[in-house]
């Protein structure tokens, strides 16, 4: 939905800076402020607003408090997050009123700051400027600290540890017991240990007088700190400590909420409690709010216990079968917990969408209530190219098609003013700036598949400037292989069909491989594509063989599917398992070595998981080989009770600071092969849902010996 800058602008901006007082503000907000922020801008009071309603709702909510409370650091934070997250397109304006505010009061350290905050990422040399100027007039003032944090954080262009670690004590040191989101992500990526120990012991006195539930929910990030800060010797006695804090909580809050009891629920998991004592937390919770999101995901994650998927993923009929009793239980979810927003307008859309013998009946309608969903979240065309991408799979009303992606190249835009800036890393610019690559071919994939269904090769016309634009410098094999496809598909419409058949060729050879069976199923639209435009020729099979072959030194690199050479060397390390073992790189010459990077909030990692633990439990006592694993969880102590639930018995190696300095920003699943000598060879490997992971992996592992 298009977002009227005359509607979210009409009263303009209020001129904040003019009487700009001299105090700064403190660590905290103070009460009638945090209360505010509490009440009128929590998860649940935004939930049912649409996006342009909550965008202009919440703007107001800040406006009136920055207005009544402007030396308040945490409205104007506030403000600039949400407006750069929800309101891109007015992003640009709030920026300029804040530079314009520090140039007015050059001398006021909160202008300076929030000018600081406003250009990082967009002009970060600027932005260092005017947080090292803020921070020269009030030493004391701590929020520029925190963003230089950021700013010099492992992962971005600036990286500077040594500066980010001092930034982060600074801030600390003036607010010892900060909760603060960002403060505590700084302190992940930058802190030292004896700093989180701090941290971790000025939380823990701070709440040991806290009566407030919405307060006490801090204990979390407590227990996270605490387990970050001890051997995995100690843990045991961690978790007698969480015990009693949990203990204490247990009557804290006379009036409950299924968020409280959810929070208790993961304590008691936590402290090591029994599984009945667990499971009596959860159906606490179902019984006392039935209608809720988190019975919902009590009950859902139930089911997918009970209901392990197929692991064979060309097997059509078990995978039939499983999602046939996957929809059937979620019809039933659906009539039950009726104030899950995303079970309710998502999830029947995602359950059906790959359902080859769906009908429009009941698919247009599914994805209709999808698409009204979006209007509720941030605009962004993943929610369009997802609806685009199920009418053309299906082949149904592709005229649609057009209208859904009318704006895509200003979505795109939008889109990578939130995830692009000025200060990201090599390799975080190349992720991000390769996915948007892939989300425009996708979308001008689509549409160019639309305008040959609907027989509109016009609409196509407007698509040549970017389709014949030269590939970047660096590509991704998925990025060149959908950028020769479009070639032939724009080709094709303009009657070019021998340029067509050239670039499906190059499509062909610049893939790594066909698509496999998934969930029953496979698609190769790509094939289907040339072979049709191939027999129109009067091509044959046989000269159709021989003409997509890849060539004898593509298919050597097929050898080599999804993997890749790193780019540094691997670092000698020395790190605990959760038994308390040491493992040290040296002490591994000899044998070829997986290290999987994961962590137990992480979905891809969940479902690769048992794929290693089988091969783990092939390999275990071989003397060539060594498996391990790398956990980035920001609180190792949730580790050993998912080990215990799943029943994995790999060596698990908390290790967040470590992957953390060597690879800065990174995505997980992750899978490193270091050989005999301690090179590490290579990066990457299958997806967790291929049922062929064990044996593919194995393969490389042994190759490097």
């Amino acid at each position: 939905m298009r977002i009227s800058r005359a509607v979210l602008f009409a009263a303009g901006f209020p001129a904040l800076f003019a009487q700009m007082p001299t105090a700064v503000s403190g660590c905290e907000p103070r009460p009638e402020v945090r209360k505010v922020l509490d009440e009128k801008l929590s998860g649940k009071a935004l939930a049912n607003m649409k996006l342009a309603e909550r965008v202009a709702f919440r703007r107001g909510v800040l406006e009136d408090l920055i207005a009544k409370y402007p030396d308040e650091v945490e409205p104007h934070r506030r403000l600039i997050q949400s407006t750069k997250q929800e309101d891109t397109g007015n992003f640009a304006a709030l920026v300029d009123r804040y530079r314009k505010g520090a140039e007015q009061n050059p001398n006021d350290p909160l202008a300076l700051y929030f000018a600081g905050l406003a250009l990082s990422g967009r002009d970060t040399p600027l932005s260092i400027k005017l947080l090292e100027q803020a921070r020269a007039k009030a030493p004391d003032f701590p929020w520029p600290a925190l963003e230089l944090a950021r700013i010099y954080s492992p992962g971005a262009k600036g990286m500077d540890k040594k500066k980010a670690s001092d930034e982060a004590a600074a801030f600390f040191a003036a607010c010892p017991s900060s909760t603060d989101q960002d403060a505590q992500w700084r302190l992940t990526r930058a802190g030292t240990p004896e700093l989180t120990a701090r941290v971790a012991a000025a939380l823990r006195a701070r709440l040991a007088g806290e009566t407030d539930p919405q307060r006490l929910q801090d204990y979390e990030i407590l227990w996270g700190l605490e387990f970050r800060t001890h051997p995995p010797t100690e843990h045991n006695a961690l978790r007698k400590q969480v015990a009693a804090d949990v203990k204490r909580l247990q009557t804290a809050n006379p009036k409950p909420d299924a968020a409280w009891l959810v929070f208790l629920k993961n304590g008691y998991k936590q402290s090591g409690a029994s599984p009945e004592v667990v499971i009596a937390m959860e159906n606490r919770v179902i019984e006392a709010f039935p209608h809720s999101e988190e019975s919902y995901r009590i009950v859902s994650a139930r089911w997918e216990n009970a209901h392990k998927e197929p692991e064979d993923q060309a097997d059509a009929l078990a995978w039939k079968k499983y999602h046939a009793e996957y929809r059937e239980a979620l019809k039933g979810w659906m009539a039950r917990f009726t104030e899950s927003r995303e079970l309710q307008h998502e999830d029947l859309f995602e359950a059906i969408y790959h359902d080859p013998d769906l009908s429009p009946e009941v698919g247009i309608p599914a994805m209709d209530d999808f698409l009204a969903e979006a209007e509720y979240q941030p605009r962004d065309i993943g929610h369009y190219l997802w609806a685009a991408g199920f009418l053309i799979d299906h082949k149904w009303q592709p005229k649609r098609v057009f209208d859904m992606l009318q704006d895509w190249d200003k979505l795109m835009d939008q889109s990578d003013v939130r995830m692009l800036g000025d200060n990201l890393g090599e390799e975080m610019d190349d992720v991000f700036g390769s996915n948007s690559v892939i989300r425009r071919q996708a979308a001008v994939g689509y549409l160019l598949v639309a305008a040959r269904l609907t027989e509109r090769p016009p609409e196509a016309e407007r698509l040549k400037a970017y389709v014949e634009r030269d590939l970047p410098p660096k590509s991704w094999p998925h990025i060149e292989t959908q950028y020769w496809t479009n070639r032939a598909r724009l080709a094709a419409l303009e009657g070019s069909r021998a340029d067509a058949l050239t670039y499906y060729q190059k499509a062909l050879h610049a893939r790594k491989q066909p698509p496999r069976p998934e969930e029953g199923r496979v698609t190769d639209d790509l094939v289907d594509e040339a072979r049709a435009l191939w027999k129109q020729l009067g091509g044959s099979e046989s000269a159709w063989n021989l003409w997509s072959k890849p060539p004898a030194a593509k298919i050597q690199e097929l050898a080599e599917i999804g993997w890749e050479k790193p780019k540094k060397d691997m670092p000698a390390f020395e790190l605990a398992d959760l038994s308390g073992k040491t493992w040290r790189l040296k002490d591994l010459a000899g044998r070829a070595v997986l290290i999987n990077v994961w962590a137990t909030w992480c979905g891809p990692c969940k479902a690769e998981l048992p794929h290693l633990a089988k091969l783990y439990e092939k390999v275990k006592d071989r003397k060539d080989l060594q498996i391990l694993t790398l956990t980035v969880d920001e609180d190792p102590g949730q580790v050993a009770p998912f080990l215990k639930e799943k029943g994995y018995a790999f060596p698990a190696l908390p290790a967040l600071a470590f992957v953390t300095d060597l690879l800065g920003s990174y995505g997980i699943p992750q899978n490193w092969i270091v050989d005999p000598r301690g090179v590490w060879r290579w990066t990457g490997g299958p997806g967790g849902s291929d049922a062929e992971w064990e044996d593919a992996v194995l393969r490389q592992l042994e190759s490097v010996k």
